[in-house]
């Protein structure tokens, strides 16, 4: 059964490894060990063996480490096919490899097992993962003979070597296993003196996975990291937005709670100076009593000291009046009123200028002077209306 036959599969980490079949082992040995050139001189070697990867698939390559002897390194270059379509699992792999890589095999020798209905072998070198193959035939006949000795014919003249020392055939129970005698023939016809059939094991994760991601994996993790990186991002607008109204929410409720409190407190100093307020509005009513600012004589000196001086014989008072009255909407209001006479017009608002520095706190809105043709002077009417008092009452 292939990976998109499976179904229901359970939750958790899900692993995928593709057949043999479905990839090409290419073995190298290189003239370093510097590990950072591995992927380009494994490049180079592929491009020179007509090896060639096709374009926006996915990564389908990987290089493993088998073994070095002084400055040569020996390779593994893993070439995986595009994967057929409707070939993966239903729910995508986190990570992929190589079916070959999932076993434990014997140190130095040839490993071979049936794999969806086809034998494959693997060679190891020192307990790694050297080269794999797939068969072209059922059984474990001739054929299979000349195709391993082909191979690592092929393989002895690119300088890769292998030292083989025994032949292990896994077998699953089915009809299909080999006798002990066709395993015996096969190692015997390889030159290989040890030979064992064993069950096949379970398989185990290799200590590093590869890097293999075929194309629609690849598209579809980064979509998903795109729509968690989304995520991230409205995540962390909305935890600001609800912080930042979390946090103004708490300082409103703080001020409201703040100014119920002072209303509170103002309140209580009102009551308890309520007889004070109304003790001051009332005492603006003494005014012209207590304070002597207010008293109509001084008023009167007050006024007469703004008379510019030499003019009191040019500029003199018919009438003058301190008092409370009341106004035209029945207001009480404090005025002071001036009828008089001067020479001139010009010294009658002379003095007006001086009287509303003398008595600053008085709002003077006086008519215009008239002239008197029979005295042949000027009269003139001045009305001040206390500021304070006007305010207040």
């Amino acid at each position: 059964m292939e990976a998109s036959g499976l179904e229901k599969i359970p939750s958790g980490k899900l692993v995928m490894a593709f057949p043999v079949r479905e990839a090409l082992a290419v073995p190298l040995v290189v003239q370093t060990t510097d590990e950072a050139m591995f992927d380009d001189l494994v490049s180079m070697h592929l491009e020179k063996s007509g090896v060639r990867i096709q374009q926006d698939s996915g990564r389908l390559t990987d290089v493993f480490h088998v073994g070095h002897n002084g400055e040569q390194t020996s390779l593994l270059s893993v070439v995986l096919s595009v994967p057929r379509e409707r070939s993966m699992p239903s729910r995508s792999p986190s990570e992929f490899d190589i079916s070959a890589r999932m076993f434990q095999m014997p140190v130095n020798g040839i490993t071979i097992w049936q794999e969806l209905g086809r034998w494959v072998f693997a060679m190891t070198h020192h307990g790694e993962l050297s080269y794999f193959q797939a068969l072209s035939g059922v059984s474990l006949n001739d054929d299979a003979v000349q195709e391993i000795q082909l191979a690592l014919t092929q393989l002895s003249l690119q300088g890769v070597l292998f030292e083989l020392e025994c032949l292990v055939v896994w077998t699953t129970g089915n009809i299909s296993d080999p006798s002990d005698d066709v395993v015996s023939d096969l190692a015997e016809a390889l030159s290989i003196m040890s030979h064992a059939i064993e069950p096949k094991p379970r398989p185990t994760l290799p200590r590093l996975m590869s890097k293999i991601v075929p194309a629609d994996v690849r598209a579809e993790r980064r979509e998903r990291a795109e729509k968690h990186k989304r995520n991230l991002y409205i995540f962390a607008l909305l935890a600001l937005y609800l912080g930042l109204a979390g946090y103004f929410g708490y300082e409103y409720y703080q001020l409201n709670n703040e100014a119920k409190k002072q209303k509170k407190e103002l309140a209580a100093v009102r009551a308890d100076f309520k007889e004070i307020e109304y003790f001051d509005k009332n005492w603006s009513l003494l005014a012209p009593v207590v304070d002597s600012q207010r008293w109509p004589l001084h008023l009167l000196k007050r006024s007469s000291e703004a008379i510019p001086t030499g003019q009191i014989k040019n500029l003199r008072f018919n009438r003058y009046e301190a008092n409370i009255g009341v106004d035209e909407n029945g207001n009480k209001i404090s005025r002071v009123q001036i009828r008089g006479e001067a020479n001139d017009s010009k010294l009658a608002n002379l003095y007006l200028e001086r009287l509303k520095k003398a008595l600053p706190e008085y709002r003077w809105n006086p008519p215009p002077d008239e002239f008197d043709a029979k005295t042949n002077r000027w009269k003139f009417f001045y009305e001040g209306v206390l500021n304070e008092m006007e305010t207040e009452l």
